[in-house]
């Protein structure tokens, strides 16, 4: 009888649970479709494929409150037709009575933990990725709305009116990309810094060329721009000449994935993953790259400290001939990547152009500075840590400047306030990656490059730890609300079902903004995890509590 009694209740929990859950992430699959329809206007097509990837995602969160539906009906309807009274008489159990609900919690419990874990975050991606990968319309539609393009919080962009065009054959995108250039007249740009505008850019006209590719899942935005003059946002003076690209440097902005870009896209491989290394990152691994490379830069501008000694020339290789220099002295710049040249009791800086092996020019200067730079060989080595590039250094005398022209003049005669004498290639030998130095013994630019990355890393372990801990607790949620409701059922015997949902919805609604209370407290309070870990798990231990009391009022009866 025990378990044709457990089928016939499981059974109905399932067949209400399967019901419930498929209205409720029906409804707020469409709840989610509202903001992508209204802001960001989206097609049929696009609409169709964000309800279709919001569907599983949405299911993570609707199976808990299904299954406390499903609890409190299922009971409800057998104390209300006296069934538990008649398998109590029989001598059946509250624990035995209650065993389908359990199975029922622990089987959902896994489930959303599964989903949680690993679906959500991949079709909360799939529809992001469904915007992200067709910035193009989104910014026609923007235009077209009188609204600002934001793009990723690097620059927002107004137009008078934007149409695309097609793309003309000397521009034809790589193999495996698929570009769409939309032209845009009457354009304001803002670059912005930290969230706050760093310029103000107007052009006559633009050319926004959007390139997407999707085997790697990226879209990169440049901006050509005609006519573009830049102006401080305070003051609104001038601070540039004309302005061609934005950004500024001709680079195009690379939006990369989410999946790779926010912890709460991650599964809890990734997640774990990126806990062992967090330069899997990309804003962490760009800022590393930069440490690297100013490092680089440091070590050489030491390098050439050791060379710069009293009355000792330093050969400098040049593309065309080669430089010999000689200085009194040489100190490092407070960025410790930059070499001060100074003369000292009356010895100057002497600087020899050779040709061929034979002296073309001399200079005399009271100081110069050697300027060290890093060529990058590809675009691919400017964000790789790690890839090879070459060094190019410039050598800046100023001052009391003195030249002369070997075969011309015989003496010296006053040059240019200022020389440069460009293209030096320093031949060092391969140190591999530098060490990085303690922030204390660092120079200023290092400290402030370390003191960033730890800081990232200390927020992200602190993301990922509240995101391990809020699925944990989403799921771990769904036992006891099932519990929760069970004994809701049966205690609140002959009252509108409807009522005792709504008093049971209310401890979940509560469990529910603990946890993404407790996950923010995590992610934004640096000194200690413990305060949101309770907060995440209070909701589960408030219900369990409420489990407790109601359960010993059941068995007294």
């Amino acid at each position: 009888m025990g378990k044709t009694l457990h089928w016939y209740i499981l059974r109905e929990l399932l067949r209400i649970f399967m019901v419930t859950s498929s209205v409720l992430t029906t409804i707020l699959a469409f709840g989610g479709t509202f903001r992508p329809l209204t802001k960001e206007g989206l097609t049929l097509l696009q609409l169709l494929r964000v309800l279709t990837d919001l569907m599983p995602a949405m299911l993570a969160y609707s199976i808990p409150l299904a299954a406390l539906f499903a609890a409190v009906i299922v009971y409800w309807r057998l104390a209300t037709d006296n069934e538990l009274t008649g398998a109590r008489a029989s001598g059946v159990s509250y624990v035995s009575l209650v065993m389908p609900a359990v199975v029922l919690g622990l089987a959902v419990g896994f489930v959303d933990m599964a989903f949680v874990g690993y679906v959500v975050p991949r079709f909360l991606q799939k529809t992001s990725q469904v915007v992200q990968m067709d910035a193009a319309s989104m910014l026609l539609h923007n235009v077209d709305q009188r609204q600002p393009f934001n793009l990723q919080n690097k620059f927002v962009i107004y137009a008078n009116s934007a149409y695309r065009i097609p793309t003309p054959q000397n521009q034809q995108p790589p193999p495996g990309v698929t570009r769409k250039i939309i032209q845009l007249r009457g354009l304001a740009a803002m670059p912005l810094r930290n969230g706050q505008p760093s310029s103000i850019i107007i052009a006559r006209a633009a050319n926004v060329i959007i390139d997407t590719n999707r085997a790697r899942n990226e879209v990169s935005v440049g901006v050509q721009l005609a006519d573009g003059t830049a102006f401080n946002p305070t003051s609104l003076q001038q601070i540039h000449g004309t302005i061609r690209y934005l950004p500024p440097d001709g680079r195009p902005e690379l939006i990369g994935s989410l999946l790779d870009s926010k912890p709460k896209f991650l599964d809890l491989f990734r997640l774990a993953k990126l806990d062992r290394n967090p330069l899997l990152l990309p804003r962490i691994a760009r800022n590393f790259h930069t440490l690297l490379r100013e490092l680089e830069l440091q070590s050489i501008a030491k390098w050439y400290l050791q060379q710069f000694q009293p009355g000792k020339p330093v050969r400098l290789t040049r593309r065309h001939g080669v430089a010999i220099v000689q200085s009194p002295t040489a100190t490092l710049t407070g960025m410790h990547r930059h070499l001060l040249l100074t003369a000292a009791r009356g010895v100057p800086v002497e600087v020899k152009i050779l040709h061929h092996g034979r002296v073309t020019q001399i200079y005399l200067a009271d100081r110069g500075k050697l300027l060290v730079s890093r060529q990058e060989l590809n675009q691919e080595a400017a964000t790789t840590p790690g890839a090879r590039a070459s060094y190019v250094a410039d050598l800046k005398l100023s001052g009391n400047v003195r030249e002369k022209n070997i075969g011309l003049d015989s003496r010296f005669h006053a040059g240019p306030p200022l020389i440069v004498i460009s293209s030096i290639l320093p031949v060092l030998p391969d140190t591999g990656i530098p060490a990085i130095p303690a922030a204390h013994k660092a120079s200023p630019v290092v400290a402030q490059l370390i003191a960033r990355i730890h800081q990232q890393e200390s927020r992200l372990r602190r993301q990922i730890l509240s995101e391990f801990q809020s699925r944990a607790s989403f799921a771990f949620s769904c036992i006891v609300l099932v519990i929760l409701g069970t004994a809701l059922g049966i205690i609140l015997q002959g009252r509108n079902p409807l009522a005792v949902f709504v008093i049971g919805v209310v401890p979940a609604m509560i469990l529910v903004l603990l946890i993404n209370t407790g996950r923010e407290m995590i992610a934004r309070t640096p000194n200690s995890d413990i305060p949101g870990t309770v907060v995440i798990w209070a909701g589960n231990a408030i219900i369990l509590i409420l489990n407790v009391v109601i359960y010993s009022r059941l068995l007294k009866r």
